[in-house]
């Protein structure tokens, strides 16, 4: 018979006791090795959580920085003649006497805010798939450093409007930028870890809470601050530039990419053709998005993969 490895140890004059311990310190450091992985991985989706959290963060406080203003800024430009605003504010008209609203200037400001509202959300419904099936194929942060830099591009506008046509462009821009928030979704959908994309989505809401309590406060606190002579929302367009400058700054520095490459779509079409089922309205009565089960990983990846794995 073969001797066992703690026999042909013992007789070459090393103790007993020491061999044992070794044996068992090694298989210790082996039985451990596995937890590493996992480890990591939960530390670093937990740092991908932290980042989309702040940057969606830093970007609500400089969209919300108008909306305690759109009322004034309206009133602003309606005593300017612009043949624009002259224009829409015809169609407003015609809209409120079908629908009986009261010929009071504080409705006309209502239903004409809420045009503009409409304009900026209806191209951001158009906007959001269609970013995130080029984020499919791209990435997601190379989508999300493109959203921001055109957000800073809507806000520059802003901030140099003395018209309402430049005015009205900022927002169309802002409604087109605006895919950064559903990538930001789509970034916590990356995480394999359940638990992880759980904390990530009520994050997420965390971030809207506060953009939107605390963004409305300064906006209206920077106009009234303004001095005389000076148009009173300046300062509340510079400083949604400034938080979108932040912004891009600390996705490039700190977002890492959460979508491998072996995970994307082949091609920027295939990733559009998905998008039909988002903008139709039939297909989203119908919960067409929601019944197909797109690129589901298979039971074999699964198993092989860390709990809480993200691309680096």
């Amino acid at each position: 018979m073969t001797p066992s490895p703690v026999a042909k140890a013992t007789q070459t004059g090393y103790p007993k006791k020491a061999i044992l311990g070794k044996m068992a310190l090694g298989a210790g450091q082996e039985s451990s090795r596995p937890l590493e992985g996992p480890l990591k991985a939960k530390e670093a989706s937990g740092r991908v959580i932290t980042t989309v959290f702040i940057a969606l963060l830093i970007d609500l406080l400089g969209f919300t920085l108008i909306l305690p203003l759109l009322p004034s800024i309206l009133d602003h430009y309606s005593k300017n003649d612009d043949g624009l605003y002259l224009t829409l504010q015809h169609g407003v008209d015609r809209f409120a006497a079908v629908v009986g609203v009261p010929p009071e200037r504080k409705y006309n400001n209502v239903l004409f805010g809420g045009l503009i509202g409409s304009i900026f959300s209806v191209l951001q419904f158009f906007a959001s798939p269609l970013t995130g099936a080029a984020s499919d194929c791209f990435g997601r942060r190379p989508l999300m450093l493109l959203t921001v830099m055109g957000l800073i591009a809507s806000y520059s506008l802003w901030a140099v409007s003395r018209s309402f046509e430049l005015f009205l462009l900022s927002r169309v821009v802002g409604g087109i930028s605006k895919g950064n928030v559903s990538l930001s979704t789509a970034i916590i959908a990356d995480l394999a870890c359940p638990k992880a994309r759980n904390k990530g989505m009520a994050m997420i809401g965390v971030a809207f809470s506060l953009g939107f309590t605390l963004g409305p406060m300064l906006g209206a606190y920077l106009a009234m601050e303004a001095e005389k002579g000076e148009i009173f929302y300046l300062w509340s367009a510079l400083f949604a530039v400034m938080f979108s400058i932040t912004d891009l700054a600390f996705i490039f520095f700190f977002l890492p990419e959460t979508l491998p490459k072996e995970k994307r779509v082949s091609s920027v079409i295939s990733g559009f053709q998905s998008v039909t089922s988002l903008l139709s309205p039939w297909a989203l009565f119908q919960f067409s998005a929601v019944s197909q089960r797109m690129d589901l990983p298979s039971e074999k990846s699964k198993s092989s993969s860390f709990p809480c794995y993200i691309a680096q």
